[in-house]
């Protein structure tokens, strides 16, 4: 009998509000169905239950799921495993990636900045920048000042990622804008390029 994450994998697009219980950020999706990331190797930060990872396999990135405890990618490598997707997840160290130079074309984190402390956060910064490649792109979601003690503002994202990423967006909206559930009500959401 063929497993139900196989076959909704195949035959049903993963941005769909159905998929199981499952759906990717729809920040993410508005930046990759906009043609705003290069399309190739992906690294998916802070995977969750694996929707976001899903979602990029299925528009046609080879994903890398990475979480920071090995309870993090499980929940990813069994949903990737009976979707029969191209998905390999693996548990990392923030402040050291196993991955080589310039192995990126795009990076997805929908939350795992805001988890680190600041020298966890820039060392993490230059291990992402290490692995991107030359004019890959970074998305990456980040709770607002507004309703969050460790939130970030337009300036603050201006001086974490700039430099060593060119900052090409920074985008301010509610999660209920987008029909999403988190944490926290008011994020910002940032696309960068490595120049």
């Amino acid at each position: 009998m063929e497993k139900r994450a196989n076959k909704l994998f195949r035959e049903r697009l993963v941005r769909d509000e159905s998929f199981g219980e499952l759906r990717p950020h729809s920040l993410l999706v508005e930046v990759v169905s906009g043609g705003l990331a290069p399309k190739g190797r992906a690294l998916n930060l802070e995977c969750g239950l694996g929707s976001d990872s899903l979602y990029l396999a299925q528009e046609g990135y080879a994903v890398a799921a990475a979480g920071f405890f090995p309870g993090d990618v499980e929940p990813v490598r069994r949903m990737a495993e009976e979707a029969g997707a191209k998905v390999s997840a693996i548990t990392v160290e923030p402040t050291n990636l196993p991955f080589h130079e310039g192995e990126f074309d795009f990076v997805a984190d929908a939350g795992c900045m805001i988890k680190l402390d600041g020298r966890e956060r820039t060392a993490l910064l230059q291990e992402l920048h290490r692995t991107l490649r030359r004019g890959g792109r970074m998305f990456t979601m980040l709770p607002s000042f507004k309703d969050h003690p460790d939130g970030a503002t337009r300036a603050s994202i201006e001086r974490t990622f700039h430099p060593p990423f060119e900052v090409l967006a920074i985008d301010e909206s509610t999660v209920a804008e987008h029909g999403g559930k988190a944490e926290h009500v008011y994020y910002y959401s940032v696309l960068l390029e490595k120049a």
